[in-house]
């Protein structure tokens, strides 16, 4: 059984029923194998698998596969596959491509997600003024939490400065999808929750889970759980709340509560670790003193992002994910 470890070592989780399953190797196909050792990728020309990333393979990490043999049980001579349990994983992505702003773990640190985003430092103005927003964000809350403590009793607060923080947290959400959306190919001209939902499963948002390390009796803040195509709004209540509290004030003014404004804050921080991965969380030191994920996606190993090795990396750069 394959493990797969959290954010938190002192946690695990058993692989689920589809990760232990092999997927099929089609010739021409990169593919990755996980087991106790690690996580290897390798290319497949229909007769021969090599583990890329090895200058001069040899039989400890190449093999041909004898005639009506499967690829499984070629790699089973292998050396390093001797009396171990394996995985087949085919590879979405080439060596070397990756989805633009959309951060995943390697193919060499498939367990530690969020992992990073190839080429970040190209998006370092784009990351910074994003973390400068989530500055201005938490000093917001943090006056809020002077006059409002956050405990259970007060969550449903609302007043003017709440209401403030949630549209502007909003708001600050609604750049961030627009943005990832426009670099992998789609570009609305007025786009809506309709066109920001379809990240939800492309960056497995609703995986995410964050706690305010200052405020430690507050619940994990999941935003994006229940997002859903069938109701992109009305499926994340917080950003609900924003958009009925921003168009009718006066009758509306109530939703713009503490507990909408701490998870629209706690969105604009996912939506920072699913971009920028770990460049973007630990780039500002106080910020990542203030939110801890306590949760990450576990991706598969066949959806991380492959180094691009020589040799391997004709097809390395930017493949928009919508395209």
């Amino acid at each position: 059984m394959v493990i797969v470890v959290d954010t938190n070592p002192s946690k695990y989780r058993a692989a689920t029923a589809d990760e232990c399953r092999d997927q099929v190797i089609d010739p021409g196909d990169y593919f990755g194998t996980t087991s106790a050792l690690g996580g290897y990728c390798w290319h497949f020309d229909g007769q021969k698998a090599v583990r890329v990333g090895i200058q001069n393979p040899d039989h400890r990490s190449a093999v041909t596969l004898a005639n009506g043999e499967s690829l499984r049980g070629a790699l089973l001579r292998l050396p390093m596959f001797e009396n171990v349990d394996f995985v087949l994983h085919k590879m979405v992505l080439p060596p070397g491509a990756f989805h633009p702003r959309m951060a995943r773990p390697s193919d060499q640190h498939h367990l530690e997600a969020p992992g990073m985003l190839p080429e970040y430092w190209l998006l370092a103005d784009a990351m910074v003024s994003t973390l400068n927003q989530v500055r201005s964000l938490v000093d917001m809350l943090d006056t809020v939490f002077q006059s409002v403590h956050p405990v259970d009793a007060n969550l449903s607060c609302y007043g003017n400065s709440i209401r403030n923080l949630l549209i502007l947290a909003c708001t600050e959400c609604e750049a961030q999808w627009r943005g990832v959306l426009a670099a992998n190919g789609i570009a609305p001209s007025r786009p809506s929750t309709t066109d920001y939902v379809k990240l939800a499963a492309a960056m497995r948002l609703g995986e995410y889970a964050v706690t305010f390390q200052h405020f430690p009796w507050l619940e994990p803040m999941a935003p994006y759980r229940q997002w859903s195509p069938a109701q992109p709004t009305k499926s994340i209540p917080w950003y609900d709340d924003y958009n009925a509290a921003k168009h009718d004030r006066e009758t509306a003014f109530s939703k713009a509560t503490l507990a909408s404004s701490i998870q629209a804050v706690a969105a604009v921080w996912i939506m920072v670790a699913a971009q920028f991965g770990i460049h973007g969380v630990r780039h500002f030191h106080d910020l990542d003193r203030y939110f801890h994920l306590e949760r990450v996606p576990l991706w598969r190993y066949s959806e991380v992002y492959s180094h691009g090795y020589e040799g391997f990396n004709k097809d390395a750069g930017k493949r928009p994910f919508f395209a």
